[in-house]
């Protein structure tokens, strides 16, 4: 069996708006668990085709599902998230442990 497990990594504003997301995510059975990293620093052009440099330090979020909740996972960071446009990506890891994979595909729809 190939147990396939994915992170959704999402930048966030503040340690706040990540817990709040990630809670709400936890709350929905959409993932297993969530892990906040903190960033010491993002740059970027803002407003888009600027030529002026943000920079940010809210920490990253990084939720552990299964692919198949990713679509409504995005939908949901969307819909809280206090950007425009947020970043929202995610990671496939394959050889999950198999009792690690049963605990998570029990504890999610």
């Amino acid at each position: 069996m190939n147990r396939k497990v994915i992170w959704v990594l999402v930048s966030t504003t503040s340690k706040k708006e990540a817990e709040k997301i990630g809670r709400a995510i936890i709350e929905q059975r959409l993932a297993a668990c969530y892990g906040l990293y903190p960033k010491l620093k993002s740059v970027y052009f803002w407003p888009p085709k600027s030529d002026r440099l943000e920079e940010s330090k809210g920490p990253l979020l990084v939720l552990e599902t299964l692919p198949k909740h990713y679509a409504r996972i995005t939908s949901t960071v969307k819909k809280m998230h206090s950007d425009k446009l947020p970043f929202i990506g995610k990671i496939t890891v394959d050889g999950i442990d198999k009792s690690f994979y049963n605990w998570m595909a029990r504890e999610i729809h």
